[in-house]
């Protein structure tokens, strides 16, 4: 491989892992410092000791505290620059970390902003009804590549088959179980500021997952479910995919 491709690939790994690898610098750092002024304590006591021991023979009395500095400061130097480096590791990582989670803050406020575009202009240059037959092909596409198990077609009473877009999974419920689901849940936004979406896949019949605990949504963004009905593969079957106008976000809770 040619040498500056290998430089290029080594550096791209450093500069991609340097807030793991500043954090570790810290941590050795922060050992090694505790080590190596436990070493120069106890050397500079030794010396200390034996500096007495000559000074009390020549009968000029103990070392005063200026002339033990000055016999042991040297002593120091190393644990002192590996705190340094300890601490300059620390505030590297932490910068470079927060610097790391603004830049992905504003991508994602930025795609969240170009998607509505989008979503807006399909409608006005396709017509809602063009937007809505494409909405619901997209929509049979998904179900298609991820159909629901037997025992999920058997349908009682007034239940229906519903899909959920965000964990690509199949539950029964009705549209006023659904509907009433999202009613409270916009309640609690408006009135206790947040809800996650944990909450609401309680409601509904689902449950949670790591991603639903981690985001939800505050008073800057209600829950605004669309349900697209599709008739699945057999023609026998139809389910309603519900997708979300507005996506649960991360830090929805800060609002608190």
């Amino acid at each position: 491989m040619d040498p500056k491709t290998i430089f290029r690939t080594v550096q791209k790994t450093i500069v991609d892992n340097s807030p793991g690898i500043l954090t570790g610098l810290g941590v050795a750092g922060t050992v090694t410092t505790a080590v190596l002024t436990g070493k120069a304590a106890y050397s500079s006591a030794l010396k200390i000791a034996a500096a007495n021991e000559v000074s009390i023979g020549d009968m000029k009395g103990e070392l005063e505290a200026k002339e033990k500095l000055e016999l042991v400061w040297k002593e120091f130097i190393p644990p002192a620059a590996a705190g340094l480096v300890t601490i300059v590791a620390i505030i590297g990582a932490n910068q470079i970390g927060s610097r790391r989670a603004a830049a992905f803050a504003a991508a994602y406020k930025l795609s969240e902003q170009l998607s509505d575009d989008y979503k807006k202009k399909v409608v006005e240059t396709l017509g809602l009804q063009k937007e809505e037959k494409m909405r619901s092909e997209i929509a049979a596409e998904k179900m298609e590549a991820n159909p629901p198990s037997p025992n999920m077609l058997i349908v009682a009473g007034a239940n229906a088959l519903f899909y959920d877009e965000l964990s690509g999974r199949y539950f029964h419920n009705t549209m006023d179980a659904v509907q009433r689901a999202v009613n409270e849940i916009n309640y609690q936004v408006n009135n206790y500021y947040c809800a996650s979406l944990t909450e609401f896949y309680d409601r509904i019949g689902l449950e949670a997952t790591k991603y639903s605990d981690s985001v939800g949504w505050n008073s800057d963004r209600l829950l605004d479910p669309q349900y697209t009905g599709v008739l699945l593969p057999g023609g026998t079957q139809s389910a309603i995919m519900i997708s979300y106008n507005e996506e649960p976000i991360k830090g929805y809770e800060r609002c608190q």
